[in-house]
């Protein structure tokens, strides 16, 4: 369970926060499960490695679910891997490539108390989950309802370093951060200074309270690889949940090239996509202010 945060209503001057029960007055602690859901698109070489590091974390996951949209779908090679490892299994294919909808799949699939939505080529450190769960069993009000991780891998290219920084202008500029419903959560003592506010999350590795990404599902309007689901997903649910990033939840990303768009592809995906999640979520709305990478 996560409750939801109600920041300062539209238009409302105030600049007093709501109250928020105190995180110190919540008794008990409490013990969740996770399941572990891989999103993967003919990246069959990848998706063995990032299954691999998931098996061999220290917490182990109650389950792991892959669903692909490629035309390879998971293979059997999977289904053993989580076998040996003792670990429940459930696979699915999705006949139409889209990032969103599979991830919604598999959290349709899944039974843990949280989820990990990561992707076929993110490699989870062996302590990751074990970080990842008390970060959440620290917190038994449930007020924490999204902890995003930090992707570290290879230098970027230019053009992924333009996405981004824009990507984070857009998130400081065009969203206003009084929504920002963890601003007005008062953690528990175990989880302050751990955790910041997120203004945007990235998608190789967000998790979630199970029942929260149930009823807030990634946006399936956006088609493919999808880019910027991580940031619209951030938005939307950070104005009603509390979303944050912990910074010392660090995870490897390989960059597979495969499932990827071309340089052009990618350029008219962001323009496009941008201007829709611009559309809904940003304050002024689309069309208030147009960046063209």
């Amino acid at each position: 369970y996560a409750a939801a945060v109600r920041p300062p209503a539209e238009g409302s001057r105030a600049l007093r926060p709501p109250q928020i029960p105190a995180g110190d007055r919540e008794a008990g602690p409490v013990s969740l499960s996770v399941s572990v859901i891989f999103s993967t698109h003919d990246r069959p070489e990848s998706l063995a490695r990032a299954v691999a590091a998931a098996l061999a974390q220290t917490r182990r996951p109650d389950e792991l679910i892959v669903v692909c949209d490629g035309a390879g779908g998971v293979g059997d090679s999977v289904a053993a891997q989580a076998a040996r490892a003792g670990v429940a299994f459930q696979s699915a294919c999705q006949a139409v490539a889209c990032l969103p909808a599979s991830r919604n799949r598999g959290v349709a699939m899944a039974r843990g108390d949280v989820v990990l939505l990561a992707d076929d080529d993110v490699l989870l450190p062996e302590d990751y989950l074990q970080r990842l769960l008390a970060m959440y069993e620290a917190d038994p009000a449930g007020q924490v309802a999204v902890i995003g991780g930090v992707l570290v891998g290879p230098a970027r290219s230019w053009a992924s370093r333009v996405y981004a920084a824009l990507a984070d202008g857009l998130a400081r500029n065009r969203w206003a951060r009084r929504r920002c419903a963890a601003r007005y959560v008062r953690l528990p003592a175990a989880l302050r200074g751990r955790l910041t506010p997120a203004e945007r999350l990235q998608g190789g590795a967000i998790s979630a309270r199970r029942a929260v990404v149930a009823a807030e599902p990634f946006d399936e309007s956006l088609p493919g690889y999808a880019l910027g689901e991580d940031l619209e997903f951030c938005w939307r649910v950070g104005r009603r949940h509390a979303a944050f990033v912990a910074t010392e939840l660090r995870a490897q990303h390989e960059v597979s090239a495969g499932g990827r768009p071309d340089p052009a592809g990618r350029g008219r995906m962001y323009v496009r996509n941008m201007l829709h999640i611009a559309d809904r979520l940003a304050d002024g709305a689309a069309g208030t202010r147009v960046v063209l990478g």
